[in-house]
């Protein structure tokens, strides 16, 4: 007898930098949401489609909730909490060391009132003992229930396969929504200057605030194997720019070459990237560049 066809929506939430886009890219075998050891790297909801012989999971991965001060951190945490009224699966992504703070019981507080299925997620297991495990998986289920509670490693693929088996199983029956092929809905501009702001996180570290912001201003097919995009790094200030731009310019071309690579993994063609630096004061409270970000 042939299986019935299962469909639908997870939400992937939790404190920031606890490893959601790292978990969405392995689940996915493909790189859809940048990652970095800032918080609040992931600034809009990132859809990611993974589709089986019998089944289809559209991921959400969305920023980390957390208490957020101003303009573009509170959009993002509506975001995120925005996600819960559209999903049929929710997994809540904690580290073994959680702390049980103000932000995690508000998220706590959410999931009191989210009715549908609702998983726990430790993460890192491989760098903590299962006993520190346990020990926060009980301390969570003091506040709310949960259907399973599943150590895993992101990073490592730890109990991913038996992931998406155990959700496979909790999906409801439904119709195919993308094609075999599909993979994220995020637009391709967009997805180009994620991957470039990935690169300017990890190679500058802490000398260039999180809120720095990509724009990929034009992207086009010069031919079949060669992928054109023309990407402007925006900084709040003056003083930033001669940090990413380096010393004859060796750090933005840096930044080039790794994000260049990764493009070219990613689309399968060659790509012709260039950068350029741009310094907009207090950028993060003007709607333009949150559109850019698709936060708006």
């Amino acid at each position: 007898m042939r299986k019935k066809y299962k469909s639908g929506f997870v939400s992937i939430i939790g404190r920031p930098n606890v490893g959601k886009s790292t978990l969405l890219n392995n689940l996915l075998g493909e790189k859809v949401s940048i990652i970095s050891n800032k918080p609040n790297t992931t600034r809009t909801n990132i859809n990611g489609v993974k589709t089986g012989a019998n089944y289809q999971i559209i991921f959400i991965d969305t920023p980390g909730i957390h208490d957020a001060k101003d303009k573009i951190n509170r959009l993002m945490v509506q975001n995120a909490i925005d996600s819960l009224g559209m999903v049929d699966i929710v997994y809540l992504m904690v580290e073994p060391d959680e702390f049980i703070g103000k932000e995690m019981l508000f998220i706590l507080n959410l999931l009191k009132e989210y009715k549908g299925v609702k998983y726990l997620l430790v993460n890192k297991v491989d760098k903590f003992t299962k006993s520190k495990a346990l020990k926060v998986a009980n301390k969570i289920f003091s506040y709310t229930e949960f259907k399973y509670v599943l150590p895993i490693s992101a990073l490592k693929g730890i109990n991913i396969d038996k992931l998406v088996e155990l959700t496979v199983t909790d999906l409801p029956e439904g119709d195919k929504i993308f094609d075999d092929d599909y993979i994220t809905n995020v637009p391709e501009k967009l997805l180009i200057a994620e991957f470039v702001r990935e690169q300017v996180f990890k190679i500058l570290k802490e000398e260039v605030p999180y809120d720095t912001v990509v724009e990929c201003e034009l992207v086009e097919d010069r031919s079949e194997d060669l992928l054109y995009a023309a990407c402007s790094i925006i900084l709040s200030k003056e003083s930033q720019k001669p940090i990413v731009i380096g010393k004859q310019g060796r750090t933005i071309k840096e930044i080039g070459k790794r994000s260049r690579e990764n493009l070219e993994k990613f689309f399968g063609v060659k790509v012709f990237l260039d950068l350029w630096v741009k310094v907009v004061n207090n950028w993060q409270d003007k709607d333009e560049y949150l559109k850019i970000q698709g936060i708006l």
